[in-house]
């Protein structure tokens, strides 16, 4: 796992190819290199993570013929692939997946992506046509930004990379709006409107021609009428779980296992503890035992027998993390549990652990969250005919200022904005984005000086609502938050993180999979949790489900409020200049109102506001 950058045709000079490296150390501290072409106009800058073929053989920029590769990511598979390349006359002089990429490439050209299992962003250059591809794997793992001005092309697997570069940083603010809506940003965005992130399952060709982007794999969900019986749904399921998990093993350092004592990271833990053996297991917990999952990993890892690591997460911790986050993290993003994801991979690589793995996807694929149930219901009742009086009532309220001015004592400002954009919703995709969305579109306008409500999020609507649902957080909030979370925080501390339910044959079997093996009985996951049977007896689940979330209403309701005096004073919002003033001043007013109170205000809006000004001041001032 690595970091990579570069350029094609935008004539950058060598110590600029040198700043983009530079600003990548952290994803690749193992070693460096770069490749340059001045009269093509092309240059390659690659931070190196040594994982697989440590050697310097394996080093990148990797030259083969008129091919030139930098490569971020894994090939699981490579060995599979390398010997269909010895009976076609390849030979090989590392036992790196690097150097079967680019050979691959040179056999199969586009098409070479097809044979890999693995998770990777990676440029290519063919100096003998002198054109360059981009690709970024199919789900998501790996990030890959990009600016295109004409036929100039500058990447790199960070945004911070571009900020040495004097590149507009001009805000997107449909993006600023998506950020304070659901918290991160989709790709093809990103915060800035000159720089933007290459989809997954996507690749950018680059040549003298013109410049184009292609989809080369997607899954689509759907609910398909099957003759095949459940326990042959499972079997099958079973069987490609601990070929997707083993494939995650292929190392030559020391990997572990992010364990949280949910069903996605025990039974993750459970087939590599079975079929490879002798693993190790990480856990992070909190002092505060609402939160803290710590006993369920270790009662996990004590069935199972693996080398359980576990440290707990205290106030003073997180506040030290806290102040690292937008260290690791370069654009807003708002998914705190970034914080006990950098503290576990931290502890990861303080043991000498550089690879781990976690579960992200389990709930995605097969139906874990709770508005999986709860939200069907919700649609039907504002379908109904009191679904529409609710909405007109909700326009009357908002049109009353002697009714909505300023009401604190049930948050109704925001309640109503929230009822007017549910009952308004023209489809099952917009409905699902007003009831996740922490603010609405409305409220948005209201909080910044400019505002763009264009969605940004391509269409997903299926046939269902429930379908919609699992469409959209598998496409956007596993790849554009969770996938984001993971990377950074791992890449921040020299750590790979690999995803075991992201191997594209197991999300394609789970996209196809009937609904009715997903959320069965009134719970979700039901096909995984009989699976589990196998590994354990069922009472070790029998308990409702809990994210890897932090106790950060409690964290601000201490001491850490004073970063709302430090960040969100006027002066700060001034000079951020996108923000009404007043309607910040507004929102700080209702969370004390609350706080006196002892009780919880939108302490998530609070939360994204403070997060985009740590955001702004470290990386726009």
């Amino acid at each position: 796992m690595c970091g990579i950058a570069g350029h094609y045709k935008a004539q950058l000079k060598s110590a600029q190819l040198d700043l983009l490296n530079a600003a990548l150390q952290h994803r690749g501290p193992d070693g460096h290199g770069k490749f340059e072409d001045q009269n093509a106009g092309v240059g390659l800058v690659h931070c190196r993570l040594s994982i697989i073929d440590l050697s310097e053989a394996a080093a990148q920029p990797f030259v083969f013929k008129n091919l030139v590769l930098v490569f971020n990511g894994e090939l699981y598979n490579y060995k599979e692939v390398r010997k269909e390349l010895l009976t076609l006359g390849y030979s090989f002089t590392t036992e790196s997946d690097t150097e079967v990429l680019i050979k691959a490439f040179h056999q199969w050209r586009e098409k070479s992506i097809d044979k890999f299992i693995g998770i990777f962003a990676f440029a290519l250059y063919d100096q003998q046509e002198d054109e360059i591809f981009l690709f970024r794997d199919r789900m998501g793992v790996k990030p890959l930004y990009y600016h295109l001005d004409g036929k100039q092309l500058i990447f790199a697997s960070e945004l911070r990379a571009f900020h040495d570069l004097g590149l507009s940083k001009e805000l997107d603010m449909a993006s600023v709006v998506s950020y304070f809506r659901f918290g991160f940003i989709p790709a093809e965005h990103s915060i800035f409107r000159r720089i933007k992130k290459l989809k997954k399952g996507h690749y950018l060709h680059a040549s003298n021609r013109g410049t184009s982007i292609s989809q080369y794999w997607n899954a689509e969900i759907s609910d398909p009428k099957s003759e095949r019986s459940e326990k042959d749904w499972e079997e099958d399921l079973h069987e490609l779980l601990v070929s997707s998990f083993k494939y995650r093993m292929v190392s030559d350092v020391p990997v572990g296992v992010f364990l949280s004592g949910g069903i996605d990271s025990s039974l993750v833990a459970a087939i590599l503890q079975k079929h490879v053996g002798n693993i190790n297991t990480l856990t992070i917990g909190f002092d505060e035992p609402r939160f803290n999952e710590s006993k369920y990993a270790r009662k996990v890892a004590q069935q199972l027998g693996t080398h359980h690591h576990e440290e707990i997460l205290t106030l003073q911790e997180a506040k030290n993390h806290l102040s690292l986050f937008y260290e690791i993290y370069d654009e807003p993003f708002s998914d705190s549990s970034g914080i006990p994801v950098s503290m576990i991979s931290k502890m990861a690589r303080a043991r000498g652990i550089k690879v781990v793995l976690s579960a992200d996807g389990g709930d995605e694929l097969f139906g874990g969250y709770t508005q999986y149930f709860t939200l069907p219901d919700r649609f039907k009742k504002f379908n109904s005919i009191g679904g529409k009086a609710l909405s007109a009532l909700a326009h009357v309220i908002s049109s009353s200022q002697s009714i909505s001015k300023g009401i604190y004592s049930h948050n109704l400002e925001h309640r109503v904005a929230a009822v007017k954009e549910i009952t308004g919703s023209k489809s099952y995709q917009a409905f699902y984005e007003s009831n996740i969305a922490n603010i609405s579109v409305e409220e948005a306008k209201n909080l910044l000086s400019i505002a763009d409500s264009e969605s940004q999020f391509s269409r997903v609507n299926k046939s269902s609502l429930l379908e919609t649902m699992m469409a959209w957080d598998l496409h956007f909030y596993l790849t554009d938050d969770l996938m984001v979370k993971v990377d950074r925080a791992t890449m921040y501390h020299g750590v790979e993180g690999r995803e075991p339910f992201m191997d594209h044959r197991l999300v394609k079997f789970a996209a196809q999979l009937p609904l009715s093996l997903k959320l069965k009985n009134g719970q979700g996951k039901y096909i995984l949790r009989k699976i589990l049977k196998h590994y354990f007896k069922e009472e070790f689940f029998n308990r409702p489900k809990q994210g890897f979330s932090i106790p950060i209403y409690d964290w601000f309701a201490s001491d850490l409020s004073s970063l709302f005096d430090q960040y969100l004073n006027p002066v700060r919002i001034r000079q951020a200049g996108i923000f009404h003033e007043a309607e910040v001043a507004h929102e700080i007013e209702k969370y004390y109102y609350y706080k006196k109170r002892n009780k919880e205000y939108n302490i998530e809006k609070m939360w994204r506001l403070v997060s985009f000004m740590m955001w702004w001041e470290k990386w726009m001032k």
